[in-house]
């Protein structure tokens, strides 16, 4: 569909795709391989026939327990991992799973941000953020400074420029690793637990950043998270990863009030608060 960015049908993943890099290419041997073990010891099955569809612009968080699969969702989307069945469409296109590579999805301009940002050390901040467009040869000399000036300002960190990894703050290099993904230019951008490790200013600073991709771009965006509120606080819908399936997606408010056994678990602490007395962001663009 044309006003959609991701759509997934009926996937099912298993613990055996997980161990793909980057480059690699699972052989044809290894992945029936991979489907027969995961008929046969149901323990190795993380995702049970998940659906999703994400609209061009649209922003949603996934929530759930932790370790059941849920960053392995992203890993799946951005070709890191290849799903036993289903159907994955990047911007109406299907990719069937002999060609889902991470190199195929970075061509339908996606981008994946990591939770440990996974800055290069010896690189400046300016130089981790130019080196996948100068790698992939992506403009001039002049484009490419221009491109990384532009992703700079938008993540607010143009003054961190010179500075070394181990010279910036966690929330900083969480920018930077951001400000690296933007800088290419991404239609759809997979973020992993954005807030984690942050303290509040930095929480409180970053997510407008992240807004703004939204709001300015259209990017369409896909935030893992355990930081529950982002989802308020960036008024899109929450969906949870619940018995290896993804939920319907709907507000933050409505899990909130809603009786279900996940709203039980998840919303614990903030159970018989009223959403008015949450905080929410305003996230005004730049």
């Amino acid at each position: 569909m044309l006003d959609e960015a991701l759509r997934l049908e009926d996937v099912y993943l298993s613990t055996n795709e997980l161990s793909g890099t980057l480059f690699s290419v699972p052989s044809a041997v290894n992945y029936f391989e991979n489907i027969k073990a995961s008929e046969s010891n149901e323990d190795l099955s993380l995702i049970t026939g998940a659906n999703l569809t994400l609209k061009l612009g649209e922003t949603i968080c996934i929530g759930g327990p932790s370790g059941k699969g849920k960053s392995a969702i992203l890993r799946m989307i951005a070709g890191l991992a290849r799903p036993l069945k289903g159907h994955i469409y990047y911007f109406g296109e299907y990719i069937p799973a002999e060609r889902l590579t991470a190199l195929e999805v970075a061509k339908r301009k996606v981008g994946y941000v990591l939770q440990n940002a996974a800055l290069i050390s010896n690189l400046r901040v300016v130089d981790n953020i130019a080196l996948p467009l100068r790698y992939h040869k992506m403009g001039t000399d002049s484009e490419i400074i221009k491109k990384v000036n532009m992703a700079m300002d938008l993540m607010r960190v143009r003054n961190f420029a010179n500075m070394f990894p181990h010279q910036l703050s966690v929330g900083m290099q969480k920018r930077v690793a951001i400000a690296r993904s933007w800088a290419m230019d991404p239609k759809l951008l997979l973020m992993d637990e954005p807030t984690a490790g942050l303290d509040n200013y930095n929480r409180r600073n970053l997510l407008p950043l992240i807004d703004n991709m939204r709001t300015m771009f259209k990017t369409s965006i896909i935030i893992v998270t355990h930081d529950l509120t982002i989802a308020k606080e960036l008024d899109c819908n929450l969906v949870f990863l619940h018995e290896k399936k993804l939920t319907q997606p709907h507000p933050f408010d409505y899990w909130l009030r809603s009786d279900s056994e996940i709203s039980k678990d998840q919303f614990r602490d903030l159970q018989g608060i009223s959403p008015e007395s949450i905080p929410q962001e305003n996230t005004p663009s730049i």
